[in-house]
C-alpha cells in the first residue's frame, strides 16, 4: 500500500474511532442523565409537592392540554416535565382555535385549559401555571372531594379577600390545592356535615358553647379531623375542651427580641424548629407567627417522639414566654424571671385519638392572615398540616403562586440581629475600612516626601 493511502486509512480509522467515543459518551450519558435548575425560582423544574402528587397515580392519567396562539411552546415545556416526573402521564397538546368543536364537546371554553382522565373520572381545570395544573390533578387524583368547613360565629377570621387580617389569600390557595371551601355554624345545634374532610377554627374571639363542643366532640370520635388556630384570647370552655385531648392553652404571649421582625416589638416570631412529624414534614422554611401564645402537653413537656400527643414546632432558644397576655397588649415585653420562662417554646400541637380523630392546635391565627400567609413558610405549614389532617399523601413546598419576575423590590424578612449586622458591616466597618486605607495611603506618601 503506498503512502497516500496509508494516510486516507489512517484517517478513517481515527475518525471512526472519534465517533465511537463520542457515541459511547452520549450513551453513557442518556443512562445517567442528570439536569441542574439554575434559574431563578427553579422554573426549569417540578417542586417537591407536585413531584409528591404525580407519585400518588396509581394508574395512567391522560391530559389535553388547549393552548392559544403563541403558547404551545411554554405548555409543551411544562408538560415535558410532568411527564419526566412521572410515566403515568401523557399528554396532547390542542389549538383550540383550530378544534373549537372538540374543545366544547369536552367542556373547554378558554385557553390554557386542560381535561384531566384518570381512573374514570373526567375534569375540565385551569393549567397555566404548574400550580394551577397540580391542584387539578390533586382534585382528580382524590376520589373524595376535599372539603373543609370553617366554623362560624365567634368572630373567627372569614374567608374574604381584600382584609388583611382575614383569610382571603388563605382560601385562595387553599382552593387552588384542590381544597372546597364551605362555612359551618354549630350554634343552633347542627351537626359537622358527613362530608367533611377537616373542620377549621380560625382565631375565635368568643367562646363556643357547650353543645358546640360535644358537636366537635362527636367528630372526632367518628375519626373526623379539627384544625385550630387560636390567639391570645381568653376562651375559657375552649381551652378545657382542649385540655381534654392533651394539650394545654396558656394565657401569654411568645416574645422574640433577638430574631423578631425588624421594626416590630418582638411578637412576631419566627418558628424554626420542627418535630420529625407526618403534619410537618418536609418544612424547610421557618414560619413566621404575629402574637402567638405557647402550647405544651398536660404534663408540660413536649410528648414522646410517636406519642398520640406532641408539641411539634417550637421557636428559637432566644424566646421566652410573657405571662398574662394584657401585660404585653400594654407594651410590656421585657423578660420578667419571676412570672416568665425562657424558650424555646412550644407553638403548634397535635393530638391523635384513639378512633383516629386529629387534632391540630396552633397558637397563632394572624400566621395564615393575609398580611403574613405569603412570609417564609406561613402558607407550607397551613397546606401541610391541612394535608395530613385530610389524609393526603402529598408532601414538599407548595408552588409559589405569586413567584413573579424579578423586580427593583422584593419583599426580605430582616431579624432584628441580621438589621444590625447589616448596619455594622455596611455602615461601620465598609467605611471604615475604606478609611483606614485611606490614611494609610496618605501617611505613606507624606512620609516618602
Amino acid at each position: 500500500m503506498n503512502r497516500p493511502a496509508m494516510h486516507w486509512a489512517a484517517f478513517v480509522l481515527s475518525l471512526v474511532a472519534v465517533l465511537s467515543v463520542a457515541v459511547a459518551l452520549q450513551s453513557f450519558s442518556e443512562l445517567g442523565n442528570r439536569r441542574w435548575d439554575l434559574t431563578l425560582q427553579s422554573r426549569l423544574s417540578l417542586s417537591p409537592y407536585s413531584q409528591s402528587v404525580l407519585g400518588e397515580l396509581k394508574g395512567p392519567l391522560e391530559i389535553d392540554y388547549y393552548y392559544g396562539r403563541g403558547e404551545r411552546i411554554e405548555a409543551r415545556d411544562l408538560l415535558e416535565l410532568v411527564t419526566e416526573a412521572s410515566s403515568q402521564v401523557r399528554y396532547e397538546l390542542i389549538d383550540l382555535d383550530r378544534n373549537p368543536q372538540r374543545a366544547k364537546d369536552q367542556g373547554v371554553r378558554r385557553y390554557d385549559q386542560a381535561v384531566l382522565s384518570y381512573d374514570g373520572r373526567e375534569r375540565v381545570v385551569p393549567a397555566k401555571t404548574e400550580e394551577l395544573l397540580m391542584g387539578g390533578i390533586a382534585q382528580i387524583v382524590q376520589a373524595k372531594a376535599r372539603v373543609l368547613y370553617f366554623l362560624g360565629g365567634h368572630r373567627e377570621r372569614g374567608l374574604s379577600p381584600g382584609y388583611d387580617d382575614q383569610l382571603g389569600r388563605a382560601a385562595q390557595f387553599l382552593r387552588s390545592e384542590g381544597y372546597d371551601l364551605r362555612t359551618l355554624s354549630l350554634v343552633r345545634g347542627e351537626s359537622i356535615p358527613e362530608d367533611a374532610s377537616a373542620v377549621v377554627i380560625a382565631g375565635p374571639e368568643v367562646d363556643l358553647v357547650e353543645h358546640e363542643l360535644e358537636r366537635l366532640d362527636a367528630y372526632l370520635r367518628a375519626g373526623g379531623a379539627v384544625l385550630v388556630l387560636v390567639d391570645p384570647v381568653q376562651l375559657p370552655h375552649f381551652e378545657q375542651w382542649i385540655a381534654k385531648y392533651g394539650l394545654r392553652l396558656s394565657d401569654d404571649v411568645v416574645i422574640d427580641q433577638v430574631n423578631r421582625v425588624e421594626g416590630s416589638d418582638g411578637t412576631n416570631v419566627l418558628v424554626p424548629v420542627y418535630r420529625e412529624h407526618e403534619a410537618t414534614q418536609a418544612l424547610t422554611a421557618p414560619a413566621v407567627l404575629g402574637r402567638a401564645r405557647s402550647i405544651s402537653t398536660l404534663d408540660g413537656g413536649a410528648g414522646d417522639l410517636g406519642a398520640p400527643v406532641q408539641v411539634v414546632a417550637r421557636t428559637m432558644p432566644e424566646s421566652f414566654v410573657a405571662a398574662g397576655s394584657a401585660r404585653t397588649r400594654a407594651g410590656l415585653v421585657a423578660f420578667d424571671a419571676a412570672t416568665d420562662r425562657r424558650g424555646p417554646v412550644g407553638v403548634m400541637g397535635v393530638s391523635i385519638g384513639e378512633d383516629g380523630g386529629r387534632l391540630v392546635v396552633i397558637g397563632d391565627a394572624d400566621f395564615a392572615s393575609d398580611n403574613f400567609i405569603t412570609l417564609l413558610g406561613n402558607r407550607d405549614l397551613l397546606v401541610n398540616v391541612l394535608g395530613w389532617l385530610t389524609g393526603g399523601e402529598a408532601s414538599g413546598a407548595r408552588v409559589q403562586a405569586e413567584a413573579a419576575a424579578p423586580g427593583p423590590l422584593s419583599p426580605v424578612y430582616v431579624s432584628a440581629r441580621l438589621s444590625n449586622l447589616i448596619f455594622w458591616i455596611a455602615v461601620i466597618a465598609q467605611p471604615g475600612v475604606v478609611l483606614l486605607v485611606g490614611i494609610a495611603v496618605v501617611l505613606r506618601r507624606r512620609r516618602r516626601r
